[in-house]
């Protein structure tokens, strides 16, 4: 079994996508070429190889909540990988609107403290997640978890005091 990697571990929940999200790129993609003079020339191609990009760009979308961190992965011939601390997430909302209804889909927007907002679009039981998504934040941000204890950390100081002493012993009797 491969090891998962750091920004992979911890794994709650995966995210899902809905399969509507395709129809809606790829009807969005045709309005935008449509209003331009040069996308109307490219409607027939797009038309005939528009759905099969959206479809491979759907099929290499992935989503995780982490215990530290949302991880997401999109794109198929550009890819990005978006790692969002929890620590740092300021505020989860959910848009939708006539188009987005039209087609049974929301966005999901994630801001952070001090960086742009990751938005995503077609996430399956977007409520749900928003809200484990919330809860773990909180319960990460008002109860961290201690990584070592108090008595380990007095221990190492002892044991740092004790080689000082020692260096210092040494020093002493080389001179």
């Amino acid at each position: 079994m491969i090891e998962p990697g750091y920004a992979d571990r911890g794994h709650i929940m995966a995210v899902e996508f809905d399969r509507k999200i395709i129809v809606y790129w790829w009807i969005m993609a045709n309005v935008g070429l449509l209003v331009t003079m040069v996308g109307i020339l490219l409607i027939p191609i797009w038309f005939l190889f528009g759905w099969i990009v959206h479809k491979k760009q759907f099929d290499h979308m992935s989503g995780a909540l982490t215990d530290r961190s949302i991880n997401m992965r999109i794109g198929w011939l550009f890819k990005k990988q978006q790692n969002i601390p929890l620590d740092k997430l300021t505020d989860v909302s959910i848009h939708s609107g006539p188009i987005l209804n039209a087609f049974g889909v929301v966005r999901m927007q994630f801001e952070t403290a001090g960086a742009a907002p990751f938005i995503i679009t077609g996430v399956k039981n977007s409520e749900q997640f928003r809200d484990l998504v919330l809860q773990q934040r909180d319960s990460l941000v008002y109860n961290p978890q201690q990584s070592a204890s108090s008595e380990d950390s007095n221990d190492v100081l002892v044991e740092i005091r004790d080689i000082l002493q020692q260096i210092n012993a040494n020093i002493s009797n080389e001179d």
